[in-house]
């Protein structure tokens, strides 16, 4: 059966705060110490306050489709920033296909009121538990091989980076919102995102690798969900701090809404400050966009909501691709 539905989103820190003060808290520890545009003087408080409005009806809408299409596993493509992975090992492409559920934490509200508080200290309060479809998790590391892929394995939870996070970020945060309204199982698949370095997947190859989920899961009798985590454009505590390219999210969007993988596939191809960083996070996306290319060829790709949140430090965006039913 092809994937029934696909989609993509930011999950910045900031963004999942109610309250203009929470923003201004993280954009302060964040980006204090850097020049920052014109446009930051702009993004007062009835500004953030129709963006966390909005952010919620995003993450609603997600929600709504996956209930509606009840897929037996969602398929999380995201990155791992130094949380399982240390500078000893950061493989380009892992499938994890243990038995344990996963946990970790999500930090809605953490900067919201003062005295502030490390999200990863309070588990009664931020706590998230994911169960992985070990099953479809093995398959996939054996399908995805036959298809030239070199994947690596992992079967248990053993962080080498921030062991106190316990799980990375992109699998922990975004998927209790996306799984507000049915809980299912996930195949975590994380690529390697946010590195300043050549060697990360291109453009090209991301959606080969999503092309490549979309043939499998033809194959499959039960149906697949996948969602791409993290983006657009952001540097978080890099140089470019608070600075959102905005051409290049619309860009990506257009290209996507457009169908157009030729000029997709050019994305990473070199390194640019500009794509450096969290902006690397987009390859989840690129590998959604091809599964769904490959499954579901005519579902269109909605552009959910956008907005380029200076004050947040992301381009914040949401997509999703929805068969007919």
């Amino acid at each position: 059966m092809p994937l029934v539905t696909g989609m993509a989103s930011s999950h910045s820190p900031i963004i999942f705060q109610e309250t203009y003060e929470g923003w201004m808290r993280w954009f302060r520890l964040i980006s204090a110490e850097i020049p920052q545009p014109a446009d930051v003087l702009l993004q007062d408080a009835a500004c953030v306050t129709g963006w966390i409005d909005r952010r919620r009806r995003a993450f609603d809408r997600l929600a709504t489709v996956i209930d509606r299409h009840a897929p037996k596993a969602l398929i999380v493509v995201g990155g791992d920033q130094h949380e399982w992975f240390s500078s000893a090992n950061n493989p380009n492409i892992m499938v994890h296909a243990g038995t344990e559920d996963i946990v970790g934490f999500h930090n809605y509200r953490d900067f919201d009121s003062e005295p502030l508080v490390k999200f990863w200290e309070h588990p009664d309060r931020f706590g998230v538990r994911l169960k992985v479809h070990t099953e479809l998790a093995e398959h996939f590391l054996s399908e995805l091989v036959r298809q030239d892929f070199d994947i690596s394995i992992s079967r248990s939870q053993n962080p080498q980076g921030r062991p106190e996070l316990k799980a990375p970020h992109a699998l922990t945060r975004p998927t209790p919102l996306l799984m507000a309204k049915r809980e299912i199982p996930i195949i975590p698949i994380i690529i390697k995102t946010t590195e300043r370095t050549s060697a990360a997947l291109s453009g090209a190859r991301c959606i080969e690798l999503g092309r490549a989920i979309g043939r499998i899961c033809a194959d499959l009798d039960e149906p697949i969900a996948i969602y791409g985590s993290g983006g657009m454009s952001h540097d978080p505590e890099g140089p470019l701090s608070g600075w959102v390219d905005q051409m290049l999210d619309e860009w990506v969007l257009d290209c996507m809404k457009a169908r157009d993988f030729d000029r997709l596939g050019s994305l990473f191809s070199f390194r640019s400050a500009a794509t450096d960083s969290g902006t690397g996070e987009l390859r989840t996306w690129l590998v959604a966009a091809g599964a769904m290319n490959a499954a579901q060829p005519q579902a269109p790709c909605q552009v959910v909501d956008y907005f380029p949140a200076h004050i947040a430090t992301v381009g914040a965006g949401w997509v999703l691709w929805e068969a007919d039913r």
